[in-house]
């Protein structure tokens, strides 16, 4: 069982039959994008709808942080940035793809486990409505950027953070895919610890839910993708090139 899990899941079968790099990873985000959504999604409303919190999570200094409207840029790299980052930086190698496989088991892992959390520990993020009064009063350019993400994100699903644990995932993916290129390894380093700042500053997630996702990426990590990958360069070696 634990070999299976640690390996190359059957519903990947269809995405490894694929030769191109891009249809490749069509399948891959074809399964995992509707799959992850539906998870979050489902419980987002649920709990909305419930409306209830188990006890509040938030400490003196989340109330001292101060609301930086312009910080919502970097929240939203999540969707144009980390999700889009394995189409700059997969390498086009069997190596590369089966590693990318891993990630996005790892990915299932981390949003399952957080939604199963986020049923049984709902916590409502309530500082959100600072920023509500604090954008009908003094309106910019950001207030679109806010307004789309309540419309999709009821202010639930708390903890652990998937802006840091999903984001941090693929930015570790990515610095090994870009071994070599320091600049690039730096450079989404950097934009990652920018946006688990933002979910402080938008007011969308309390400094427990960022460390709580910390800890579930480092977990995942250590006792999944790191023994998937050891177990997958043995077998990759033998494939054809």
């Amino acid at each position: 069982m634990r070999d299976k899990f640690l390996g190359i899941w059957s519903i990947w079968n269809v995405a490894l039959k694929q030769e191109s790099r891009l249809r490749f990873l069509a399948v891959v985000f074809g399964i995992l994008g509707p799959t992850l959504s539906a998870f979050y999604l489902i419980t987002n409303r649920s709990m909305a709808n419930l409306d209830e919190s188990v006890w509040d999570f938030s400490i003196p200094l989340d109330h001292q942080i101060p609301f930086i409207a312009w910080s919502v840029l970097f929240y939203h790299t999540l969707y144009f940035v980390f999700y889009p980052l394995p189409l700059f930086s997969v390498p086009d190698s069997n190596q590369g793809r089966k590693e990318m496989l891993i990630c996005s088991q790892a990915m299932f892992v981390i949003s399952l486990t957080s939604c199963i959390i986020f049923v049984i520990l709902p916590a409502e993020v309530y500082t959100r409505s600072v920023v509500i009064d604090s954008i009908a009063t003094n309106p910019g350019w950001y207030n679109p950027l806010f307004e789309w993400l309540w419309v999709i994100d009821a202010p639930y699903n708390s903890w652990p953070s998937l802006h840091v644990s999903t984001a941090g995932l693929l930015t570790m993916f990515a610095i090994r895919w870009w071994k070599g290129r320091p600049a690039l390894q730096w450079g989404i380093g950097i934009l990652w610890v920018l946006m688990c700042l933002s979910i402080l500053t938008t007011k969308q997630h309390f400094i427990w839910d960022l460390v709580t996702s910390l800890i579930l990426t480092a977990s995942v990590w250590r006792w999944q993708v790191k023994p998937g990958l050891e177990k997958l360069e043995p077998m990759v070696t033998k494939l054809p090139q």
